[in-house]
């Protein structure tokens, strides 16, 4: 192949994939805590969150969910003297 076909650093892809899983991660965190504050299924959600491609529309299904579902969070109730 051509030379001039190769414009991007030998390290751009590696270092992008490595910053694309980094990411990931993080939003997969974050979507754990959440669901576990929301008592939604947390450790499903992220197995499907980390996936590789599929994990962002994960996101983006867990987004909608979260916003149409009812809260379930558990209030303390007031402790009384």
């Amino acid at each position: 192949m051509p030379s001039f076909m190769y414009h991007a650093h030998p390290f751009a892809g590696p270092v992008l994939m490595i910053v694309v899983w980094i990411v990931q991660l993080l939003i997969a965190f974050l979507i754990y805590r959440d669901a576990k504050e929301q008592k939604m299924l947390a450790p499903v959600w992220v197995i499907l969150a980390i996936l590789p491609v599929f994990g962002y529309l994960v996101d983006v299904l867990y987004l909608i969910i979260r916003e149409v579902r009812p809260s379930q969070k558990t209030e303390k109730p007031p402790v009384s003297l």
